[in-house]
């Protein structure tokens, strides 16, 4: 009967482990779904902007952007309380953070263009400043991903590991 109890509760505790893991990595993996289709929006609405010719709606897209600001950092919030909860993401999350923070800030000046200066420099403004800074942030997102999927099935593999140990002790 001990035996059996045992057996129970190795097999009980290994199986907490593992939906545990499985939940963290499906949390972190939407928040990084999150963050990265809020940058491509963003950055869809920023040419948008550019492209219309109208001054009165200039209110309405910095409205929207600072939206789309407000909800992409507070992903980040949330992803950064996850990264905090598993070691190996710190330096790679404050690069993503630098990195927003870069974002971010690149689009400012272009709501205090004249409509002559968006004609001219818009393209221009987005191919320069813009869409490299998008990347930086979509790639560093990818590589944390990346980092997240590698750390799973790193975790996978140690409760793989007592799973088989669990089996042994059961067989002995």
């Amino acid at each position: 009967v001990v035996s059996l109890l045992t057996a129970s509760q190795r097999a009980q505790e290994i199986y907490t482990e593992l939906d545990r893991l499985n939940e963290h990595h499906r949390d972190v993996e939407a928040k990084l779904r999150r963050l990265r289709s809020d940058v491509h929006l963003s950055g869809i609405f920023v040419r948008d902007y550019l492209l219309d010719r109208e001054q009165a709606r200039i209110p309405e897209y910095r409205q929207r952007l600072k939206e789309f600001r407000r909800d992409n950092l507070g992903t980040f919030g949330e992803l950064l309380v996850l990264a905090r909860q598993r070691s190996g993401n710190n330096q790679r999350i404050a690069s993503l953070q630098a990195r927003l923070e870069e974002y971010w800030q690149s689009m400012n000046p272009v709501f205090d263009w004249t409509p002559a200066e968006k004609a001219s420099g818009g393209v221009p403004f987005l191919r320069s400043e813009v869409l490299p800074r998008r990347e930086a942030v979509l790639t560093l997102t990818q590589q944390i991903e990346e980092l997240n999927n590698a750390n799973l099935e790193t975790q996978r593999a140690e409760v793989r590991q007592r799973h088989a140990n669990l089996r042994d002790g059961l067989h002995t």
